[in-house]
Protein backbone atom coordinates (compact mmCIF):
# COMPACT_ATOMS: atom_id res chain seq x y z
CA UNK A 1 0.00 0.00 0.00
CA UNK A 2 1.15 3.49 -0.73
CA UNK A 3 -0.26 6.85 0.38
CA UNK A 4 0.43 10.17 -1.20
CA UNK A 5 -0.72 13.74 -0.63
CA UNK A 6 -3.18 15.35 -3.03
CA UNK A 7 -4.44 18.92 -3.15
CA UNK A 8 -8.03 19.98 -4.00
CA UNK A 9 -8.27 23.74 -4.67
CA UNK A 10 -10.75 25.61 -2.44
CA UNK A 11 -11.41 22.41 -0.58
CA UNK A 12 -9.62 20.37 2.06
CA UNK A 13 -6.46 18.35 1.91
CA UNK A 14 -7.36 14.77 1.21
CA UNK A 15 -5.50 11.49 1.19
CA UNK A 16 -5.65 9.09 -1.74
CA UNK A 17 -5.30 5.33 -1.08
CA UNK A 18 -3.79 3.36 -3.93
CA UNK A 19 -4.82 -0.30 -4.38
CA UNK A 20 -6.22 -0.70 -0.92
CA UNK A 21 -9.04 -0.41 1.54
CA UNK A 22 -9.61 2.51 3.81
CA UNK A 23 -6.64 2.90 6.15
CA UNK A 24 -7.77 2.73 9.76
CA UNK A 25 -4.90 5.02 10.74
CA UNK A 26 -6.18 7.91 8.62
CA UNK A 27 -8.16 10.68 10.37
CA UNK A 28 -11.91 10.05 10.44
CA UNK A 29 -12.58 13.10 8.28
CA UNK A 30 -10.14 12.11 5.60
CA UNK A 31 -11.36 11.36 2.13
CA UNK A 32 -10.28 8.01 0.72
CA UNK A 33 -10.22 7.09 -2.90
CA UNK A 34 -9.15 4.32 -5.18
CA UNK A 35 -7.23 5.15 -8.34
CA UNK A 36 -8.08 2.86 -11.22
CA UNK A 37 -5.75 4.71 -13.59
CA UNK A 38 -8.84 6.02 -15.52
CA UNK A 39 -11.16 7.77 -13.06
CA UNK A 40 -11.54 8.78 -9.46
CA UNK A 41 -14.20 7.42 -7.10
CA UNK A 42 -15.12 9.55 -4.15
CA UNK A 43 -16.62 8.57 -0.87
CA UNK A 44 -17.01 10.86 2.12
CA UNK A 45 -18.94 10.80 5.32
CA UNK A 46 -20.93 13.77 4.11
CA UNK A 47 -21.43 12.46 0.59
CA UNK A 48 -21.96 8.72 0.78
CA UNK A 49 -24.33 8.46 -2.19
CA UNK A 50 -21.42 8.60 -4.62
CA UNK A 51 -22.68 11.90 -6.12
CA UNK A 52 -20.13 14.05 -7.90
CA UNK A 53 -18.18 16.49 -5.81
CA UNK A 54 -19.39 20.10 -5.57
CA UNK A 55 -18.79 22.25 -8.59
CA UNK A 56 -16.60 24.53 -6.55
CA UNK A 57 -14.23 21.66 -5.98
CA UNK A 58 -12.27 20.43 -8.93
CA UNK A 59 -10.99 16.87 -9.03
CA UNK A 60 -7.84 16.69 -6.93
CA UNK A 61 -4.61 17.42 -8.62
CA UNK A 62 -2.29 14.42 -8.15
CA UNK A 63 1.43 15.03 -8.20
CA UNK A 64 2.38 12.50 -10.84
CA UNK A 65 5.91 11.90 -12.15
CA UNK A 66 6.63 12.33 -15.82
CA UNK A 67 7.77 9.40 -17.88
CA UNK A 68 11.32 10.75 -17.89
CA UNK A 69 11.36 11.09 -14.12
CA UNK A 70 9.95 7.58 -13.70
CA UNK A 71 12.63 6.23 -16.02
CA UNK A 72 15.36 7.96 -13.99
CA UNK A 73 13.93 6.58 -10.78
CA UNK A 74 13.84 3.09 -12.25
CA UNK A 75 17.47 3.39 -13.37
CA UNK A 76 18.43 4.60 -9.88
CA UNK A 77 16.71 1.64 -8.25
CA UNK A 78 18.43 -0.72 -10.69
CA UNK A 79 21.84 0.79 -9.94
CA UNK A 80 21.23 0.44 -6.20
CA UNK A 81 20.36 -3.22 -6.69
CA UNK A 82 23.52 -3.82 -8.73
CA UNK A 83 25.66 -2.12 -6.08
CA UNK A 84 24.02 -4.16 -3.32
CA UNK A 85 24.63 -7.44 -5.16
CA UNK A 86 28.25 -6.51 -5.89
CA UNK A 87 28.81 -5.57 -2.26
CA UNK A 88 27.31 -8.86 -1.10
CA UNK A 89 29.52 -10.88 -3.44
CA UNK A 90 32.57 -8.92 -2.31
CA UNK A 91 31.79 -9.61 1.35
CA UNK A 92 31.25 -13.32 0.61
CA UNK A 93 34.56 -13.61 -1.22
CA UNK A 94 36.31 -11.77 1.60
CA UNK A 95 34.81 -14.18 4.12
CA UNK A 96 36.23 -17.16 2.21
CA UNK A 97 39.75 -15.85 1.66
CA UNK A 98 42.40 -14.21 3.75
CA UNK A 99 45.13 -11.70 3.12
CA UNK A 100 47.19 -12.97 6.07
CA UNK A 101 50.21 -15.12 5.42
CA UNK A 102 50.03 -18.63 6.84
CA UNK A 103 52.51 -17.87 9.66
CA UNK A 104 50.49 -14.79 10.64
CA UNK A 105 47.34 -16.91 10.86
CA UNK A 106 48.88 -19.26 13.47
CA UNK A 107 47.87 -18.11 16.97
CA UNK A 108 49.03 -19.52 20.29
CA UNK A 109 45.47 -19.48 21.63
CA UNK A 110 44.31 -21.89 18.94
CA UNK A 111 47.36 -24.11 19.41
CA UNK A 112 46.78 -24.36 23.14
CA UNK A 113 43.08 -25.03 22.66
CA UNK A 114 43.92 -28.14 20.62
CA UNK A 115 46.33 -29.27 23.35
CA UNK A 116 43.74 -28.79 26.08
CA UNK A 117 41.31 -31.01 24.18
CA UNK A 118 43.99 -33.70 23.86
CA UNK A 119 44.64 -33.38 27.60
CA UNK A 120 40.96 -33.97 28.35
CA UNK A 121 41.01 -37.06 26.15
CA UNK A 122 44.07 -38.42 27.98
CA UNK A 123 42.45 -37.74 31.34
CA UNK A 124 39.42 -39.76 30.28
CA UNK A 125 41.64 -42.67 29.18
CA UNK A 126 43.84 -43.35 32.19
CA UNK A 127 46.19 -40.44 31.44
CA UNK A 128 47.21 -41.78 28.03
CA UNK A 129 46.49 -41.43 24.33
CA UNK A 130 48.31 -44.60 23.30
CA UNK A 131 47.02 -46.91 20.57
CA UNK A 132 45.22 -49.03 23.15
CA UNK A 133 43.83 -46.13 25.19
CA UNK A 134 43.01 -42.59 24.01
CA UNK A 135 44.22 -42.74 20.42
CA UNK A 136 40.81 -43.35 18.84
CA UNK A 137 39.26 -40.40 20.70
CA UNK A 138 42.20 -38.21 19.63
CA UNK A 139 41.68 -39.26 16.02
CA UNK A 140 37.96 -38.48 16.24
CA UNK A 141 38.74 -35.00 17.52
CA UNK A 142 41.13 -34.30 14.67
CA UNK A 143 38.79 -35.74 12.03
CA UNK A 144 35.85 -33.67 13.27
CA UNK A 145 37.80 -30.42 13.10
CA UNK A 146 39.11 -31.20 9.62
CA UNK A 147 35.67 -32.16 8.31
CA UNK A 148 34.14 -28.98 9.72
CA UNK A 149 36.29 -26.85 7.40
CA UNK A 150 35.53 -28.92 4.32
CA UNK A 151 38.19 -31.63 4.09
CA UNK A 152 37.29 -35.07 2.83
CA UNK A 153 38.92 -36.95 5.69
CA UNK A 154 40.02 -40.55 5.15
CA UNK A 155 41.51 -43.21 7.38
CA UNK A 156 44.14 -45.83 6.61
CA UNK A 157 43.64 -48.89 8.83
CA UNK A 158 46.24 -51.48 9.81
CA UNK A 159 47.03 -53.90 12.62
CA UNK A 160 49.94 -53.64 15.04
CA UNK A 161 51.31 -55.81 17.83
CA UNK A 162 51.22 -54.47 21.37
CA UNK A 163 54.03 -55.72 23.60
CA UNK A 164 54.10 -55.93 27.40
CA UNK A 165 56.54 -57.43 29.87
CA UNK A 166 54.17 -59.16 32.28
CA UNK A 167 56.85 -59.72 34.93
CA UNK A 168 59.11 -56.64 34.87
CA UNK A 169 62.58 -57.31 36.25
CA UNK A 170 61.65 -60.93 36.94
CA UNK A 171 63.21 -62.56 33.89
CA UNK A 172 65.97 -65.09 34.51
CA UNK A 173 69.27 -65.53 32.66
CA UNK A 174 71.81 -67.76 34.37
CA UNK A 175 74.89 -69.40 32.83
CA UNK A 176 77.08 -72.26 34.02
CA UNK A 177 79.71 -74.59 32.60
CA UNK A 178 78.73 -78.23 32.64
CA UNK A 179 80.26 -80.19 35.52
CA UNK A 180 81.03 -76.93 37.39
CA UNK A 181 78.68 -76.05 40.20
CA UNK A 182 79.26 -72.27 40.01
CA UNK A 183 76.50 -70.25 38.30
CA UNK A 184 76.72 -66.76 36.78
CA UNK A 185 73.49 -64.85 37.44
CA UNK A 186 72.98 -61.83 35.22
CA UNK A 187 70.73 -58.90 36.16
CA UNK A 188 67.82 -57.74 34.06
CA UNK A 189 67.97 -54.01 33.34
CA UNK A 190 71.64 -53.36 34.03
CA UNK A 191 73.16 -56.30 32.11
CA UNK A 192 70.43 -57.50 29.79
CA UNK A 193 66.95 -56.49 28.63
CA UNK A 194 64.08 -58.04 26.76
CA UNK A 195 63.74 -56.81 23.21
CA UNK A 196 60.35 -55.51 22.15
CA UNK A 197 58.07 -58.25 20.80
CA UNK A 198 60.08 -60.93 22.59
CA UNK A 199 57.91 -63.93 23.32
CA UNK A 200 57.62 -65.86 26.55
CA UNK A 201 59.47 -69.04 27.31
CA UNK A 202 56.93 -71.92 27.28
CA UNK A 203 54.23 -71.06 29.86
CA UNK A 204 56.53 -68.34 31.19
CA UNK A 205 58.65 -70.99 32.93
CA UNK A 206 62.40 -71.59 33.15
CA UNK A 207 63.99 -73.55 30.32
CA UNK A 208 67.32 -75.35 30.63
CA UNK A 209 69.37 -75.38 27.47
CA UNK A 210 72.78 -74.51 26.02
CA UNK A 211 74.23 -71.36 24.45
CA UNK A 212 76.11 -71.21 21.16
CA UNK A 213 77.70 -68.13 19.49
CA UNK A 214 76.86 -67.53 15.82
CA UNK A 215 78.98 -65.37 13.54
CA UNK A 216 76.80 -63.10 11.41
CA UNK A 217 73.29 -64.46 11.32
CA UNK A 218 72.11 -62.80 8.12
CA UNK A 219 72.30 -66.08 6.21
CA UNK A 220 71.11 -69.57 7.04
CA UNK A 221 74.62 -70.72 6.19
CA UNK A 222 75.80 -68.89 9.33
CA UNK A 223 73.86 -71.44 11.39
CA UNK A 224 75.59 -74.49 9.93
CA UNK A 225 76.30 -76.93 12.77
CA UNK A 226 74.05 -75.08 15.20
CA UNK A 227 72.92 -77.23 18.14
CA UNK A 228 69.20 -77.89 17.92
CA UNK A 229 67.27 -76.13 20.72
CA UNK A 230 70.17 -73.92 21.85
CA UNK A 231 70.20 -70.18 22.51
CA UNK A 232 71.88 -68.28 19.65
CA UNK A 233 74.33 -65.56 20.73
CA UNK A 234 74.59 -62.93 17.94
CA UNK A 235 76.37 -59.62 17.45
CA UNK A 236 74.28 -56.49 17.93
CA UNK A 237 76.01 -54.88 14.96
CA UNK A 238 74.20 -52.18 13.01
CA UNK A 239 76.76 -52.46 10.20
CA UNK A 240 75.42 -55.88 9.21
CA UNK A 241 73.43 -55.85 5.98
CA UNK A 242 70.29 -57.31 7.50
CA UNK A 243 67.73 -56.54 10.16
CA UNK A 244 67.28 -58.03 13.61
CA UNK A 245 64.08 -59.58 12.27
CA UNK A 246 66.03 -61.38 9.53
CA UNK A 247 68.57 -62.68 12.00
CA UNK A 248 65.90 -63.86 14.45
CA UNK A 249 63.96 -65.53 11.61
CA UNK A 250 67.08 -67.43 10.55
CA UNK A 251 67.78 -68.45 14.14
CA UNK A 252 64.25 -69.77 14.58
CA UNK A 253 64.52 -71.65 11.27
CA UNK A 254 67.70 -73.25 12.66
CA UNK A 255 65.65 -74.42 15.67
CA UNK A 256 67.10 -71.93 18.15
CA UNK A 257 64.91 -71.68 21.25
CA UNK A 258 65.90 -68.03 21.86
CA UNK A 259 68.16 -65.26 20.52
CA UNK A 260 70.54 -63.07 22.53
CA UNK A 261 72.23 -60.06 20.90
CA UNK A 262 75.33 -58.67 22.61
CA UNK A 263 76.77 -55.21 22.00
CA UNK A 264 80.21 -54.96 20.41
CA UNK A 265 83.45 -53.42 21.76
CA UNK A 266 82.62 -49.97 20.36
CA UNK A 267 79.53 -49.93 22.60
CA UNK A 268 81.28 -50.70 25.88
CA UNK A 269 79.63 -49.06 28.87
CA UNK A 270 76.27 -48.62 27.10
CA UNK A 271 73.05 -50.02 28.55
CA UNK A 272 71.60 -53.16 26.94
CA UNK A 273 69.53 -52.62 23.78
CA UNK A 274 65.75 -52.79 23.84
CA UNK A 275 65.15 -52.64 20.08
CA UNK A 276 61.93 -53.71 18.43
CA UNK A 277 62.26 -56.87 16.37
CA UNK A 278 59.61 -56.89 13.65
CA UNK A 279 59.00 -56.52 9.93
CA UNK A 280 56.41 -54.26 8.31
CA UNK A 281 54.94 -55.13 4.92
CA UNK A 282 52.23 -53.39 2.95
CA UNK A 283 49.63 -55.72 4.42
CA UNK A 284 50.93 -56.89 7.78
CA UNK A 285 53.30 -56.56 10.70
CA UNK A 286 55.36 -59.71 11.34
CA UNK A 287 57.22 -60.82 14.49
CA UNK A 288 59.31 -63.87 15.42
CA UNK A 289 57.79 -66.22 17.96
CA UNK A 290 60.79 -66.82 20.24
CA UNK A 291 62.28 -65.07 23.32
CA UNK A 292 64.76 -62.30 22.38
CA UNK A 293 67.22 -60.47 24.64
CA UNK A 294 69.89 -57.81 24.32
CA UNK A 295 73.01 -57.58 26.49
CA UNK A 296 75.74 -55.09 27.31
CA UNK A 297 79.15 -55.54 25.74
CA UNK A 298 80.50 -56.64 29.12
CA UNK A 299 77.90 -59.43 29.54
CA UNK A 300 78.49 -60.61 25.97
CA UNK A 301 82.24 -60.74 26.62
CA UNK A 302 81.62 -62.82 29.76
CA UNK A 303 79.40 -65.27 27.87
CA UNK A 304 81.99 -65.67 25.10
CA UNK A 305 84.73 -66.32 27.66
CA UNK A 306 82.60 -68.94 29.41
CA UNK A 307 81.75 -70.59 26.09
CA UNK A 308 85.43 -70.73 25.15
CA UNK A 309 86.31 -72.41 28.46
CA UNK A 310 83.49 -74.92 28.04
CA UNK A 311 84.53 -75.73 24.48
CA UNK A 312 88.15 -76.24 25.45
CA UNK A 313 86.94 -78.75 28.05
CA UNK A 314 84.59 -80.46 25.60
CA UNK A 315 81.50 -79.52 27.60
CA UNK A 316 78.59 -77.21 26.95
CA UNK A 317 77.77 -73.75 28.26
CA UNK A 318 74.43 -74.28 29.95
CA UNK A 319 71.88 -71.53 30.48
CA UNK A 320 68.64 -71.12 32.34
CA UNK A 321 66.23 -68.69 30.73
CA UNK A 322 62.81 -67.38 31.65
CA UNK A 323 60.69 -64.62 30.05
CA UNK A 324 57.03 -63.80 30.54
CA UNK A 325 55.56 -61.38 28.01
CA UNK A 326 52.36 -60.59 26.14
CA UNK A 327 52.05 -59.75 22.45
CA UNK A 328 48.56 -58.93 21.12
CA UNK A 329 47.28 -57.67 17.78
CA UNK A 330 45.45 -54.31 17.81
CA UNK A 331 43.54 -52.46 15.06
CA UNK A 332 44.45 -48.81 14.48
CA UNK A 333 44.54 -46.26 11.65
CA UNK A 334 46.18 -43.14 10.23
CA UNK A 335 44.13 -39.98 9.57
CA UNK A 336 44.61 -38.20 6.22
CA UNK A 337 43.19 -34.94 4.81
CA UNK A 338 44.19 -33.53 1.42
CA UNK A 339 43.63 -30.10 -0.16
CA UNK A 340 41.33 -29.90 -3.17
CA UNK A 341 43.59 -27.48 -5.00
CA UNK A 342 47.20 -27.96 -5.98
CA UNK A 343 49.39 -29.92 -8.35
CA UNK A 344 48.74 -33.65 -7.92
CA UNK A 345 52.25 -34.48 -9.09
CA UNK A 346 53.90 -32.37 -6.36
CA UNK A 347 52.29 -33.65 -3.15
CA UNK A 348 53.59 -32.32 0.18
CA UNK A 349 52.89 -34.70 3.09
CA UNK A 350 52.84 -32.86 6.43
CA UNK A 351 52.97 -35.46 9.20
CA UNK A 352 52.80 -35.68 12.98
CA UNK A 353 52.27 -38.75 15.12
CA UNK A 354 49.01 -38.66 17.06
CA UNK A 355 49.65 -41.43 19.59
CA UNK A 356 51.36 -41.16 22.97
CA UNK A 357 53.21 -43.72 25.03
CA UNK A 358 51.07 -45.75 27.46
CA UNK A 359 52.78 -44.05 30.42
CA UNK A 360 51.56 -40.51 29.75
CA UNK A 361 49.23 -38.10 27.93
CA UNK A 362 51.85 -37.08 25.35
CA UNK A 363 51.04 -33.37 25.19
CA UNK A 364 54.52 -32.30 24.09
CA UNK A 365 55.23 -35.73 22.59
CA UNK A 366 53.43 -35.31 20.34
CA UNK A 367 50.41 -33.17 20.98
CA UNK A 368 52.55 -30.15 20.12
CA UNK A 369 53.32 -31.40 16.61
CA UNK A 370 49.70 -32.50 16.12
CA UNK A 371 48.39 -29.11 17.22
CA UNK A 372 50.63 -27.23 14.77
CA UNK A 373 49.80 -29.66 11.96
CA UNK A 374 46.08 -29.41 12.66
CA UNK A 375 46.05 -25.62 12.90
CA UNK A 376 47.94 -25.32 9.61
CA UNK A 377 45.38 -27.63 7.99
CA UNK A 378 42.50 -25.52 9.30
CA UNK A 379 44.08 -22.33 8.00
CA UNK A 380 44.99 -23.80 4.60
CA UNK A 381 41.45 -25.13 4.03
CA UNK A 382 40.16 -21.86 2.49
CA UNK A 383 43.31 -21.10 0.49
CA UNK A 384 44.25 -22.02 -3.04
CA UNK A 385 47.63 -23.76 -3.19
CA UNK A 386 49.87 -24.51 -6.16
CA UNK A 387 51.10 -27.84 -4.81
CA UNK A 388 48.71 -30.27 -3.17
CA UNK A 389 49.12 -30.73 0.58
CA UNK A 390 48.21 -33.86 2.54
CA UNK A 391 47.98 -33.48 6.30
CA UNK A 392 48.74 -36.82 7.96
CA UNK A 393 48.27 -37.85 11.57
CA UNK A 394 50.16 -41.08 12.16
CA UNK A 395 49.27 -43.87 14.54
CA UNK A 396 51.70 -46.19 16.32
CA UNK A 397 54.82 -44.02 16.04
CA UNK A 398 55.61 -44.92 19.62
CA UNK A 399 55.61 -48.58 18.58
CA UNK A 400 58.29 -48.04 15.95
CA UNK A 401 57.11 -45.51 13.30
CA UNK A 402 54.53 -48.08 12.26
CA UNK A 403 51.87 -45.69 10.94
CA UNK A 404 54.13 -43.69 8.65
CA UNK A 405 55.94 -46.83 7.53
CA UNK A 406 52.61 -48.46 6.66
CA UNK A 407 51.76 -45.34 4.63
CA UNK A 408 54.91 -45.32 2.50
CA UNK A 409 54.79 -49.10 1.95
CA UNK A 410 51.29 -48.76 0.53
CA UNK A 411 52.10 -45.98 -1.95
CA UNK A 412 51.71 -47.09 -5.55
CA UNK A 413 54.69 -46.33 -7.82
CA UNK A 414 52.76 -43.39 -9.24
CA UNK A 415 51.83 -42.05 -5.77
CA UNK A 416 55.42 -42.38 -4.63
CA UNK A 417 56.70 -40.49 -7.67
CA UNK A 418 54.09 -37.77 -7.09
CA UNK A 419 55.13 -37.27 -3.45
CA UNK A 420 57.53 -34.33 -3.52
CA UNK A 421 58.52 -34.31 0.16
CA UNK A 422 57.58 -34.86 3.78
CA UNK A 423 57.55 -32.29 6.57
CA UNK A 424 57.57 -33.84 10.04
CA UNK A 425 56.74 -32.11 13.32
CA UNK A 426 57.36 -34.02 16.53
CA UNK A 427 57.96 -32.39 19.95
CA UNK A 428 58.13 -28.65 19.24
CA UNK A 429 57.33 -27.20 22.69
CA UNK A 430 59.86 -28.76 25.08
CA UNK A 431 60.17 -26.86 28.38
CA UNK A 432 64.01 -26.85 28.49
CA UNK A 433 64.20 -26.45 24.71
CA UNK A 434 66.82 -26.09 22.06
CA UNK A 435 65.69 -25.25 18.52
CA UNK A 436 66.86 -28.05 16.25
CA UNK A 437 66.85 -28.24 12.46
CA UNK A 438 67.53 -31.67 11.01
CA UNK A 439 70.55 -31.94 8.75
CA UNK A 440 69.60 -32.84 5.20
CA UNK A 441 73.19 -33.83 4.48
CA UNK A 442 72.60 -36.95 6.55
CA UNK A 443 69.90 -38.22 4.20
CA UNK A 444 70.69 -40.86 1.57
CA UNK A 445 72.69 -39.47 -1.34
CA UNK A 446 69.75 -39.82 -3.74
CA UNK A 447 67.72 -37.21 -1.81
CA UNK A 448 70.39 -35.28 0.09
CA UNK A 449 70.15 -32.15 -2.13
CA UNK A 450 66.38 -31.96 -1.74
CA UNK A 451 66.61 -32.41 2.03
CA UNK A 452 69.24 -29.67 2.33
CA UNK A 453 67.02 -27.26 0.40
CA UNK A 454 64.12 -27.95 2.76
CA UNK A 455 66.50 -27.46 5.69
CA UNK A 456 67.58 -24.08 4.27
CA UNK A 457 64.01 -22.74 4.53
CA UNK A 458 63.81 -23.56 8.23
CA UNK A 459 67.19 -21.92 8.77
CA UNK A 460 66.12 -18.80 6.87
CA UNK A 461 63.04 -18.43 9.04
CA UNK A 462 65.05 -18.63 12.25
CA UNK A 463 67.71 -16.23 10.95
CA UNK A 464 65.09 -13.72 9.79
CA UNK A 465 63.55 -13.79 13.28
CA UNK A 466 66.91 -13.62 15.10
CA UNK A 467 66.34 -17.00 16.73
CA UNK A 468 69.34 -19.25 17.47
CA UNK A 469 69.17 -22.87 16.31
CA UNK A 470 71.26 -26.03 16.14
CA UNK A 471 71.78 -28.51 13.30
CA UNK A 472 70.79 -32.00 14.39
CA UNK A 473 71.50 -35.28 12.59
CA UNK A 474 68.75 -37.29 10.95
CA UNK A 475 68.57 -39.96 13.65
CA UNK A 476 65.51 -41.78 12.30
CA UNK A 477 63.75 -41.44 15.66
CA UNK A 478 60.62 -39.89 14.19
CA UNK A 479 58.34 -40.45 11.21
CA UNK A 480 60.55 -38.65 8.68
CA UNK A 481 62.65 -41.82 8.95
CA UNK A 482 60.00 -43.78 7.05
CA UNK A 483 60.25 -41.35 4.13
CA UNK A 484 64.03 -40.99 3.87
CA UNK A 485 64.63 -44.74 4.22
CA UNK A 486 66.84 -46.02 1.41
CA UNK A 487 64.05 -48.21 0.02
CA UNK A 488 61.68 -45.21 -0.15
CA UNK A 489 63.85 -42.12 -0.86
CA UNK A 490 61.27 -39.35 -0.38
CA UNK A 491 62.92 -36.09 0.73
CA UNK A 492 62.03 -34.77 4.18
CA UNK A 493 62.63 -31.88 6.54
CA UNK A 494 61.94 -31.44 10.22
CA UNK A 495 62.43 -29.29 13.30
CA UNK A 496 62.14 -30.14 16.99
CA UNK A 497 62.90 -28.81 20.46
CA UNK A 498 64.36 -31.95 21.99
CA UNK A 499 63.50 -35.02 24.04
CA UNK A 500 66.00 -36.82 26.27
CA UNK A 501 69.21 -35.07 25.20
CA UNK A 502 71.02 -33.11 27.91
CA UNK A 503 71.34 -29.33 27.52
CA UNK A 504 74.95 -28.15 27.46
CA UNK A 505 76.30 -25.02 29.13
CA UNK A 506 76.71 -23.36 25.71
CA UNK A 507 73.10 -24.17 24.88
CA UNK A 508 71.98 -22.65 28.16
CA UNK A 509 73.82 -19.46 27.14
CA UNK A 510 71.94 -19.38 23.82
CA UNK A 511 68.51 -20.55 24.95
CA UNK A 512 68.27 -20.12 28.71
CA UNK A 513 66.90 -22.94 30.80
CA UNK A 514 68.92 -25.48 32.76
CA UNK A 515 72.25 -26.95 31.76
CA UNK A 516 73.00 -30.61 32.48
CA UNK A 517 69.25 -31.31 32.38
CA UNK A 518 67.37 -33.10 29.61
CA UNK A 519 65.42 -30.94 27.19
CA UNK A 520 62.08 -32.47 28.18
CA UNK A 521 62.18 -33.76 31.78
CA UNK A 522 58.70 -35.28 31.26
CA UNK A 523 59.65 -37.17 28.10
CA UNK A 524 57.60 -40.40 27.92
CA UNK A 525 56.33 -39.75 31.45
CA UNK A 526 53.00 -39.17 33.16
CA UNK A 527 53.84 -35.47 33.66
CA UNK A 528 53.88 -34.70 29.90
CA UNK A 529 50.72 -32.59 30.23
CA UNK A 530 49.71 -29.04 29.27
CA UNK A 531 51.88 -27.66 32.09
CA UNK A 532 54.87 -29.23 30.29
CA UNK A 533 54.49 -26.86 27.31
CA UNK A 534 56.77 -23.89 26.70
CA UNK A 535 54.33 -21.57 24.93
CA UNK A 536 56.99 -19.11 23.75
CA UNK A 537 58.99 -21.65 21.78
CA UNK A 538 55.78 -23.41 20.75
CA UNK A 539 54.49 -20.44 18.73
CA UNK A 540 57.97 -19.83 17.29
CA UNK A 541 58.26 -23.40 16.05
CA UNK A 542 54.67 -23.53 14.79
CA UNK A 543 55.09 -20.34 12.78
CA UNK A 544 58.39 -21.68 11.41
CA UNK A 545 56.53 -24.79 10.27
CA UNK A 546 53.84 -22.61 8.67
CA UNK A 547 56.45 -20.47 6.92
CA UNK A 548 58.18 -23.44 5.33
CA UNK A 549 54.90 -25.07 4.32
CA UNK A 550 53.66 -21.86 2.71
CA UNK A 551 56.90 -21.42 0.78
CA UNK A 552 56.74 -24.96 -0.55
CA UNK A 553 53.03 -25.21 -1.29
CA UNK A 554 53.15 -21.99 -3.34
CA UNK A 555 56.28 -22.80 -5.38
CA UNK A 556 55.57 -22.69 -9.12
CA UNK A 557 58.37 -25.19 -9.76
CA UNK A 558 58.71 -27.21 -6.58
CA UNK A 559 60.82 -29.93 -8.17
CA UNK A 560 63.18 -27.30 -9.56
CA UNK A 561 63.57 -25.67 -6.16
CA UNK A 562 64.29 -28.96 -4.43
CA UNK A 563 67.02 -29.85 -6.92
CA UNK A 564 68.56 -26.37 -7.03
CA UNK A 565 72.13 -25.78 -5.87
CA UNK A 566 72.55 -24.12 -2.51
Amino acid sequence: DMAEEVVKPSCTVVTVRLRGEKDPLLPSHAISATHNFMSWEWSTSENNNNSPPPATCRPPVRRRCTRRLCLLLAILVLLCAVVAVALGVSLWIKSRTTTKSLPQAIKIGNLMEHLKELQVIATLHNNSRSVEKGYNASAEMVMTKLANVGYNVTTQPFNVFMYEDLAPNNAIFYASIADISFQWKFLQGSQYALLRYSRSTPSGQVINTTLQPVSGGCSMADFSGFLNGSVALLDYDESLNCTLFNMASNAKAANACAVVWGRGPSQAGIAPPTSRVYRMTANSMDIVDIPMLGTTYEMRATLLSLWKIATENNVTLDVQLKTYTSVTSVYTYNVLATTNSGNDSAMIVVGSHLDSVPAGPGINDNGSGVSANLEMALQVASRTVRNKVRFAFWSAEELGLLGSYHYVLNLTPEEKNNTALNLNFDMIASPNFVRGVYNGSGAPAAISTQCRNIQSLFEKNFRDNNLPYEIWPFSGRSDYGSFIASNVNIPAGSIATGADSVKTIDERTNYGGFANTILDPCYHAACDNVQNINESVFIEMATAAAYVLEQLMMKEDLAGFLMSSL
